[in-house]
């Protein structure tokens, strides 16, 4: 591994690690009954209510640190039998927090308004009220508390259970590739994704039918799986009185139902422009339509008198991109290079994809991902500091006032990419060749945010829909991906280019505590371009506002936060128009550059 994982326990072995979590279950232990004890008697002293949220408050920042090191641990080797050990024990922690949560969410759902009016009013709990209030607000979509503790003893060995499965799958899973010396080499499904985004079609082409074959031998695993969790939400929202399966998607990504709709009526009515979007890509590959092995592909590479993009030169791209544009940022980025807060290297054992984790307790950041010594693994790289500036911003609120949802952690994370792509785009330092190569880059992610990951939505939200008449085979989940795909890019898609298993191949579908995971990051990524105009029009100056809008992600709902930060309604079409309008100047921009002889 590449990261250093010290500052949090010197091994999952160690004395330290093994006092921390032991700690931990006493503490759950202890609390328990005095939150059972509040939920039979929600009127009692004010002194009681003010120390239970206080110690449930360090209990939670305690926890996540224990859980940002594990996750580090087994997303970077799967193999690591000592770290799925623990990550087992942990969750069953978790479902014991879980019951403790749950019992909270009881007791402020029958506190009377004076006693908790009184209790907020406590300076030991100056900028809780946000955390209090929407954790009240929950009661009213949730069973009796015996039976929401004995649904959270139960996921460890359902939901959970599933999660994991599919997880160790993943990781263990190989495909073959066929290399240029007509020899055969297996390599990981982690790998899978940065192979899609080769500039050699062949090996993009082998890698989408490699992947597929291998994902096919695993189908009903993967069927199996998906119906599981999805049942049990579906069960559990019925017990709970949860009329729509997309109201807790929405209270988890803290907006209204409106809103989530008005983007997407917005995305549906700007289809056509999107789908040019595409349609230019694909002619820029030689392609006569757009297919899901070369959503990712590059049409344009740096020239070949170029090195790669290895990771100390992507890291000086990112450090420079971010000093010139937003100085703190760039000194972050450096302080986090020097920490030792990243795993990038490819290898065996190691899982798909990348995240940034942070711990509440240190405030500390870790960033997984696999770096192919491309563009795409730079934009990448930039995506998951924005997520750690995130955290940074948030590092000196309290654990209640940092939390903040997907749809606004995905805000931050596309900022930085912007960024990047317009610190390069102005500089003459890099060549005409590098600018084409990243700008496709954004162009490739303009796409993949506005056509394919609305693509996911849709399909996860029509598979619940036929979840809750039964059993949905696998034959039926590639139907419903492969009509999706082709309602979204319309005849851009080619006859063969779709893809009937992403539905087994994107772990996103198997996250257990997260359902809809996918459309935060359109709602990011278009917030993302509001914020980033506004930046174009008034500089630096910016910024502090920018950082204001951080600072409160934690502590307001996203209409609210969006409305007083920039004046503007999210729950109306018009704003997510706007938001797409800036995306159709970049294939003039891309032109420009085709025309353009220098720098290669």
């Amino acid at each position: 591994m590449d990261w250093d994982l010290t500052s949090f326990f010197p091994s999952v072995e160690s004395a330290e690690y093994g006092r921390f979590r032991e700690a931990l279950e006493r503490t759950a232990d202890a609390l328990r009954p005095r939150v059972e004890a509040l939920a039979l008697e929600p009127a009692a002293g004010e002194e009681a209510w003010v120390c239970l949220l206080l110690d449930i408050e360090d209990f939670q920042a305690r926890l996540s640190h224990l859980g940002a090191y594990l996750s580090c641990l087994t997303a970077a080797d799967t193999a690591n039998e000592a770290a799925t050990t623990a990550e087992s024990a942990y969750a069953e922690l978790r479902a014991r927090a879980e019951t403790i949560g749950e019992g909270i969410v009881a007791a402020l759902g029958r506190a009377p308004e004076a006693t908790l009016e009184a209790v907020l009013r406590d300076k030991r709990l100056e900028g809780a009220e946000f955390y209090v209030r929407e954790t009240k607000s929950l009661a009213a979509h949730r069973m009796d508390l015996p039976r929401e503790s004995l649904n959270a003893a139960l996921s460890v060995n359902g939901t959970k259970a599933w999660n994991q499965l599919y997880a160790r799958l993943s990781g263990e899973l190989t495909f073959p590739i066929r290399k240029a010396d007509g020899a055969e080499e297996r390599v990981p499904m982690a790998r899978r994704a940065n192979l899609l985004a080769s500039p050699a079609r062949a090996l993009r082409e082998a890698a989408f039918t490699g992947g597929n074959e291998a994902w096919a031998g695993y189908e009903t695993v993967c069927e199996r799986a998906l119906n599981a969790i999805a049942g049990a939400r579906l069960t559990l929202d019925r017990e709970r009185g949860v009329e729509h399966f997309l109201d807790n998607a929405c209270r988890s990504a803290r907006i209204r139902r409106e809103t989530l709709d008005a983007m997407f009526t917005a995305i549906g009515d700007a289809a056509p422009a999107l789908q040019r979007l595409a349609a230019y890509r694909a002619e820029l590959l030689g392609e006569p339509r757009a297919s899901y092995r070369d959503l990712a592909a590059p049409a344009f590479t740096p020239p070949e008198d170029e090195p790669p993009m290895e990771w100390e030169e992507g890291c000086r791209l990112i450090g420079d991109a971010f000093a010139a544009a937003y100085p703190a940022l760039g000194a972050f980025f450096h302080e986090s290079l020097a920490a030792r807060w990243y795993d990038h290297t490819p290898r065996p054992s190691k899982r798909p994809g990348g995240f940034c984790t942070t711990s509440r307790l240190s405030g500390e950041n870790r960033v997984y991902m696999t770096y192919e010594a491309d563009l795409g693994s730079v934009l990448t790289l930039a995506h998951e500091v924005g997520h750690a500036w995130h955290s940074r911003i948030l590092r000196g609120a309290r654990p209640f006032a940092s939390g903040y949802p997907m749809t606004l952690a995905e805000s931050a994370s596309t900022f930085a990419e912007m960024i990047l792509v317009e610190g390069v785009m102005q500089s003459d330092a890099f060549s005409v060749g590098r600018k084409r190569a990243l700008l496709d880059t954004d162009l490739r992610r303009a796409v993949i945010f506005t056509l394919e990951l609305p693509v996911r939505f849709h399909f996860e939200k029509r598979f619940y829909e036929e979840r809750r008449d039964g059993f949905v085979p696998a034959r039926r989940l590639r139907e419903l991906m492969v009509a999706e795909q082709k309602r979204s890019f319309g005849v851009t898609l080619g006859e063969d280019g779709a893809d009937p298993l992403f539905w087994a191949s994107k772990q996103h579908f198997y996250a257990d505590a997260v359902m809809f995971y996918n459309f935060p990051y359109t709602f990011g990524y278009l917030l993302s371009q509001s914020l980033f105009a506004r930046f174009r029009e008034q500089g630096p100056s910016f910024l502090g506002e920018y950082e204001s809008f951080l600072a409160q992600s934690g502590s307001m709902r996203c209409e609210d936060l969006i409305r007083e930060s920039l004046g503007e309604s999210i729950d109306e079409p018009a704003f997510w128009f706007r938001a797409l309008s800036p995306l159709q100047s970049l294939p003039p921009a891309l032109e420009a550059l085709r025309t353009d002889g220098g720098g290669g």
